[in-house]
């Protein structure tokens, strides 16, 4: 497909970056940044401003298949959206990287919708949510749900002491309702067997339904030592600490917010439902002072990625047991795993997966991404004619496990003797690299007649 990219800074790069291999991109940026940072992208480089309309008839709009306005100004995304679907684009999505526009995705689809626009994206809502989900599940390391909320996904580290840790899998078991995807351990990652004896330090995955999941984080993940304080504190009160709070605030925590404009700090003062502070998060004798070793949550998303990696490790220095950094430059977000911060998430990161699950034919059975894109779960449909096969008997020559079978409006958490029928569809974890041969795998198996 043709892809026009209009904007100039990283967000832009990245999206281009991660469409190219697949379609025809043109990235359209102003003459102003012209220099050697676009070199790197193999796509087409055209300079002058997306939001106007002889531009955009200069590369032909109305033979392009998505149009993406994604430059640093809200304003200048929608008069190009406009103007782009007025001049004869397939599809046009935006981007609004502020809500001094809309509040909200869901409001600004209806703005959205009165000029022509086919997806509106806020990439600051979209990282809360997803700070959200992961931070309200105790312990987590990352959450989620498939199915409107009927199928969890929860990765979790095994506590010292954690009862799932007591002897080989094959004696504990696990609850009914869940299936063990995935252990990491150090640099190494396995399917969990019955033999498997986990380790504290263990990193695992499990799918299952909302009873088996909520019964394996209360009984069999869970730490002996640790309590369930409902408390956060927030360094950083921009457009996405303050959804985070009053995220947090709304499902009955303590919140603190620090932020570093007297300004800023005094105008969310009267919207959001917690404690805000004006002062410096990297300010030590401030957190210590705050008593920041005392808190269960600390979740640094400032707009700056060395002031986020700075605050986690002063706050990690201080003994805070679970850290959530923001990290929007790509190479970053490892980077900060690496030191030792236990959960990385990026705005930009969640906004380009979307994109490209909506453009990308191979991402049509995408629904989530994992591990930032080495892991993958997908959506894999059974066809009409296969014949019914025990799961033990579909053994994939890849990484590749599935983790729930829907089956019309039932959900089938699977054991090795559960069957796969016609017109199933499957929810499978993959590895990246893996992602092809596993499609090839579920789409073309055949029983063997002696099976």
């Amino acid at each position: 497909m043709r892809v026009l990219i209009g904007g100039e800074d990283g967000l832009a790069v990245r999206l281009a970056e991660a469409l190219m291999a697949e379609h025809e991109v043109i990235l359209l940026a102003p003459e102003s940044v012209r220099g050697p940072g676009f070199d790197k992208l193999d796509v087409e480089i055209r300079w002058g401003s997306c939001s106007s309309s002889t531009t955009l008839e200069s590369v032909n709009i109305a033979q392009v298949d998505f149009f993406i306005a994604c430059t640093p100004v809200d304003e200048r995304n929608l008069v190009a959206c406009a103007a782009a679907k007025r001049l004869g684009a397939k599809s046009v999505i935006c981007f609004l990287r502020r809500h001094d526009v809309q509040s909200s995705e869901k409001e600004a689809a209806k703005l959205a919708h009165s000029l022509g626009i086919d997806q509106v994206i806020l990439p600051a809502e979209r990282l809360a949510q997803e700070i959200l989900r992961i931070v309200m599940v105790p312990g987590a390391l990352d959450v989620e749900a498939f199915v409107g909320g009927r199928v969890r996904l929860v990765k979790k580290e095994v506590a010292e002491g954690s009862f799932i840790a007591s002897a080989p899998l094959r004696e504990i078991g696990v609850p009914k309702g869940v299936v063990l995807v995935l252990c990491q351990r150090d640099e190494e990652q396995f399917i969990p067997k019955g033999d498997t004896h986990f380790r504290p330090g263990d990193r695992i995955t499990a799918i299952g339904n909302l009873k088996g999941i909520n019964r394996m984080l209360a009984k069999y993940l869970r730490d002996p030592k640790g309590s369930d304080p409902r408390r956060a504190t927030i360094v950083g009160g921009g457009v996405v600490g303050t959804a985070v709070a009053n995220g947090l605030h709304a499902a009955g925590w303590s919140t603190k917010i620090i932020e570093s404009s007297r300004k800023r700090a005094e105008q969310i003062a009267q919207t959001v439902g917690g404690l805000v502070l004006h002062g410096d998060g990297t300010d030590l004798e401030l957190l210590e002072s705050e008593q920041i070793g005392s808190e269960p949550v600390l979740i640094a998303v400032t707009s700056n990625d060395e002031v986020n990696l700075l605050v986690s490790l002063l706050a990690k220095q201080e003994g805070v047991p679970r850290i959530v950094t923001r990290a929007d430059r790509a190479t970053n977000e490892r980077l900060f795993e690496k030191v030792g911060i236990d959960v990385v998430r990026s705005a930009q990161g969640a906004a380009i997966g979307s994109v490209c699950r909506r453009i990308n034919r191979s991402s049509q059975e995408l629904i989530a991404e994992l591990e930032h894109g080495d892991l993958k779960v997908l959506r894999l449909s059974v066809a009409e004619d296969f014949m019914p096969t025990p799961l033990h008997e579909m053994r994939a020559p890849v990484f590749a496990i599935v983790g729930a079978i829907l089956r019309g409006d039932s959900i089938i958490i699977p054991q090795g003797r559960d069957e796969i029928r016609p017109n199933d569809a499957l929810l499978v974890l993959c590895t990246a690299e893996a992602e092809e041969e596993t499609r090839n795998f579920f789409h073309n198996f055949t029983r063997q007649p002696d099976a």
